[in-house]
């Protein structure tokens, strides 16, 4: 591996590891901001009759989110292995 490839996996090794750390604060941000929600909207009198509608919108959305979150951290975890597997490569 030459010098240019070096210096690309190595950029490509932080940009991933600093991605995974904006990712996890995200993460932390907005499940403290949906729990906050959630409870805000539990403690709220209902002046609608069928509130349910408005329960399965916020589960949908949560679910949603969990599921971005978790396929996001899936790709970043496996693109870190996959490039420090190269840069192992590199070292021997």
């Amino acid at each position: 591996m030459n010098s240019e490839e070096s210096v690309f996996v190595r950029k490509a090794l932080e940009d991933v590891e600093r991605a995974e750390k904006y990712q996890r604060v995200k993460q932390i941000v907005a499940t403290v901001l949906l729990i906050a929600m959630a409870v805000w909207l539990a403690f709220q009198p209902s002046p609608l009759p069928n509130n349910g509608a408005y329960a399965v919108m916020i589960f949908v959305g949560v679910s949603l989110a969990v599921c971005t979150t978790k396929i996001m951290s899936l790709m970043n975890k496996n693109t870190r292995a996959v490039l420090r597997a190269i840069a192992d490569l590199q070292r021997r």
